[in-house]
């Protein structure tokens, strides 16, 4: 069995501590249980006293075969086939026994010596010589006393004792082995180990017999021989070389697969370290990082795993070397160089191997080897060439490194403000939840950047928002989350808390973020609105950590509506906004369906009674909320660009209903409410006109309505819309008025036929004598511009009475009717209405209401 088998496997050698000594010391017991008759015995040999160079001789070929063992490949395995059985059999046929002993353990104690391993290894290794010369030498004994004729030994006759007794030294040698891996933990096969063993030394032991009789047959024996093992070494050269270039490729391509593996994780890079190590058979392999952002810093690794190894100094010769040449290699006995001689002193090593690890024009840092495991060689240049190779390697995987790190950062943080972005933060809550204590976010907008943008530049806005996220981080207080989540929003990840400290963590965000900033020394005062929603108390983490940030959303955009700085999530905002996504989302549905609908609300004029048109008012019959008003859903899907669906049915369905009354001779013009989208619509009077035409109803008997704010929003385009309308003859009325911004600028440049004073004045002028002058005020400057004057609510007589008395043209209300679907309308007609005389040549009648 070779010293080296004996050699504990990587991660066993805390056990190897225990199992050697005591497995050595059974074998120790036994070899001088051996040993002692043998000596007593004082057998006779061929060579009672052998020449001088002999013992010479022998421990030379002891320490060849010990240090050269044979590599043999066996399907996927590698085996180690040592030789020193070949060197035992002829000692042990020729010599003495005591001088067989003494040889084989003072060579085995120096190649061990020499290659410093454990005290405990060598005691086991020692004790395997003593074994192994002790069976041989003790069955040659026993034989040669039982067989020998005299004090003539016949060398012949020992042949058989001398290999029997080889042999039996190698079971016991192999069976001291497989007992000692076995109790170190799981092993491969004790019977498998012996087998193999037994096999190889079978083979060793022929092959020196056979040799030896070839060489003392005849005078050309030891040519013969001679010439025998030349060949041999020659075909096994060629043999290694082709099992060293194949453990290289495999070697390399593991190591290659690692790299690719491998992340920012130390014990990762410890694996790639060590894999160096082995590969080169080193003592120590080291790795030099120089361009890290955190500094300098050093991985090593030894023959006992991690080694604490100081960054070599500045100007270190060894690295300037590599640095400039490539690669560097340097031995205490190749070179005088006092500086040099010095960083190897510095790292207790005699035989060193440095190359630079470098990406394009840029030194990531250094990968050094140290002394071969065996002391017997030193590096080459092959051994070099393989060092830059996986330096290269190495290289490679610290750019790919950089590379992930840069793009993972680049996932999780905005770019401009270096805070966390939306999918940061939502793994900064699963940290958070992970470890208990994520409970709330705090959400902010400045409602800004967009007048920044358009007013000063993006790169200005840039600078707001840069600031704004410097003052977020430190009003969020040490270890809290932030993040931008889009546009000008930024958040806030709270941890587990009462609502009024949640409430004043927010109010330390909102003061810090809603004082001016200054950028290129203009003054920006933002409009600061937040929302927060905090985990409640029956919430468990999973059930929130998606939903707290759409929590936080909501009670954000309820600050928005309500005109309020900080909002806190309740429950009932959930439900108002899942209705209103609902409504949305099921709009056009209920259009194809036909579930938008049309109420009509009479106009009368108060002189002569006579029903001067309806206003359409729409409804949605909605099969879950029933009767859904406009004020509910018109401004939900005017902000989604489907108001222009919404008018265009209703104006369908109006334009329709006229049809049907003037092919029943009755004159009922229909008044439709515009948005301020429609007037932004492109086309839009050409699409009225192409309606008007479908239909074949005359524009007189249409009328738009519209607000004094959709008209002021954008002037430069509405008005050119509301004028090319009002030149196809349709009728325009100012709805609300009284309420828009610059009314007495604009009026007189719109081009419309009435206003509708606002409902607000019309209820509260009978007990409001403010609101009876402002509804007074509007009769007389609608007149005085030759408009028609309509009053929106009325509901009670009394109103009616002084709007006659102020002789405002016509009143709408409940007074009058409320709004009534298509039938109940019909029926009101019919109930409250006859027709009004007809003027000559007046093809159509028109309605005068009854009482």
């Amino acid at each position: 069995m070779t010293a080296e088998a004996a050699a504990p496997a990587t991660g066993r050698q805390r056990s190897s501590r225990q199992v050697f000594p005591m497995v050595a010391s059974a074998l120790l017991v036994v070899s001088a249980g051996l040993w002692v008759p043998v000596l007593l015995a004082r057998p006779h040999v061929p060579l009672d006293h052998p020449p001088v160079y002999a013992p010479v001789l022998l421990a030379i070929a002891f320490i060849v075969c010990e240090l050269y063992p044979l590599r043999v490949e066996v399907r996927r395995e590698t085996l180690m086939v040592s030789l020193s059985e070949l060197p035992l059999v002829i000692g042990v046929l020729l010599l003495p026994p005591w001088m067989v002993g003494a040889v084989y353990l003072a060579s085995g104690l120096a190649v061990y010596v020499v290659r410093r391993d454990s005290w405990r290894n060598d005691m086991m290794n020692l004790a395997l010589i003593a074994v192994e010369t002790g069976a041989a030498v003790a069955v040659v004994v026993a034989i040669d006393s039982a067989t020998a004729a005299g004090d003539q030994v016949d060398i012949a006759r020992r042949y058989l004792p001398v290999a029997i007794g080889v042999l039996l030294g190698a079971l016991i040698s192999a069976l001291a082995v497989g007992v000692a891996y076995r109790l170190m933990g799981p092993a491969e096969s004790l019977l498998r180990v012996i087998a193999r063993s037994m096999l190889t030394a079978a083979v060793i032991v022929g092959f020196a017999l056979v040799g030896f009789t070839v060489w003392t047959s005849s005078m050309g024996g030891p040519v013969l021989c001679l010439g025998l093992v030349v060949v041999l070494g020659l075909l096994y050269r060629s043999y290694s070389t082709f099992l060293r270039q194949h453990a290289d490729l495999a070697g390399m391509y593991a190591f290659g697969r690692s790299v690719t593996a491998v992340g920012a994780d130390v014990d990762e890079w410890f694996g790639l370290i060590e894999q160096v190590r082995d590969q080169l058979n080193a003592q120590v392999a080291v790795l030099h990082l120089t361009d890290q952002p955190s500094g300098p810093r050093t991985i090593a690794v030894g023959p006992e795993g991690p080694l604490t190894i100081p960054m070599p100094p500045v100007g270190d010769p060894l690295l300037a070397t590599a640095t400039n040449a490539g690669a560097v290699a340097a031995s205490s006995d190749r070179t005088t160089d006092k500086a040099v001689l010095a960083a190897l002193a510095a790292r207790s090593a005699w035989d060193v191997l440095v190359v630079p690890l470098r990406s394009g024009d840029r030194d990531r840092g250094y990968l050094e080897v140290r002394d071969r495991r065996s002391r017997w060689g030193r590096f080459s240049d092959d051994d070099l060439q393989l060092l830059q190779t996986l330096g290269g390697h190495l290289a490679t995987a610290l750019d790919n490194t950089r590379l992930v790190e840069r793009l993972r950062h680049e996932a999780y943080h905005d770019s401009v403000t270096g805070l966390r972005n939306r999918l940061g933060l939502r793994v900064g809550s699963e940290q958070m939840r992970d470890a208990g204590g994520f409970g709330g976010v705090l959400l902010v907008q400045l409602n800004v950047l967009g007048d920044v943008n358009s007013a000063l530049g993006h790169d200005r806005g840039e600078q707001l928002l840069a600031a704004a996220g410097e003052r977020l981080t430190a009003a969020a207080g040490p270890g809290r989350m932030v993040g931008r989540v889009e546009v000008d929003r930024f958040a806030v990840l709270l941890e587990r808390m009462p609502e009024d400290a949640a409430l004043a963590v927010s109010g330390a965000v909102l003061e810090a973020l809603g004082r001016p900033y200054s950028v290129d020394g203009i003054e920006i005062e933002p409009h600061v609105v937040a929302g927060v929603a905090l985990r409640e108390p029956s919430e468990s983490a999973d059930t929130t950590r998606d939903s707290l940030l759409q929590r936080a959303e909501l009670a954000l955009l309820a600050a928005q509506t309500k005109d309020e700085h900080l909002v806190v999530y309740r429950a009932a905002m959930g439900e108002v906004y899942r209705r209103r996504f609902q409504l949305v989302t099921q709009f056009r549905r209920a259009v194809e369906t036909g579930r938008i609908i049309l109420h009509f609300q009479p106009k009368l004029t108060l002189t002569e009674r006579e029903l001067t048109g309806v206003e359409a008012l729409v409804r949605w019959m909605h099969p879950e909320y029933g009767l859904v008003s406009p004020a509910e859903f018109i401004e939900a899907i005017e902000a989604t660009g489907s108001i222009d669906i919404l008018f265009s049915h209703v104006l369908d369905m109006s334009l329709a209903q006229i049809a049907r009354w003037t092919r029943r001779g009755l004159r009922i013009g229909v008044a439709v409410n515009l948005s301020v989208r429609n007037l932004l619509a492109a086309d839009f009077p050409q699409t009225v006109a192409a309606a008007l035409d479908r239909h074949g109803v005359p524009p007189e008997l249409l009328t738009l309505e519209i607000t004094e704010s959709s008209v002021m929003a954008q002037p430069e385009h509405s008005l050119p819309v509301l004028r090319d309308l009002h030149a196809m003859g349709i009728q325009l009325s100012v709805d609300d008025f009284g309420t828009g911004y610059s009314s007495l600028a604009y009026l007189r440049r719109l081009p419309i036929d009435e206003i509708k004073i606002d409902r607000s004045f019309v209820q509260g002028m009978v007990t409001d004598l403010g609101d009876l002058a402002i509804v007074r005020a509007i009769i007389d400057l609608g007149h005085s511009l030759g408009l028609r004057v309509i009053a929106e609510g009325v509901e009670e007589e009394a109103g009616r009475d002084a709007l006659r008395s102020m002789r405002c043209d016509g009143v709408q209300g409940f007074l009058l009717s409320r709004p009534l679907p298509l039938d109940r309308f019909e029926a009101w007609l019919a109930s409250r209405t006859v027709p009004a005389e007809r003027s000559a040549g007046e093809p159509l009648a028109s309605l005068r209401v009854r009482g």
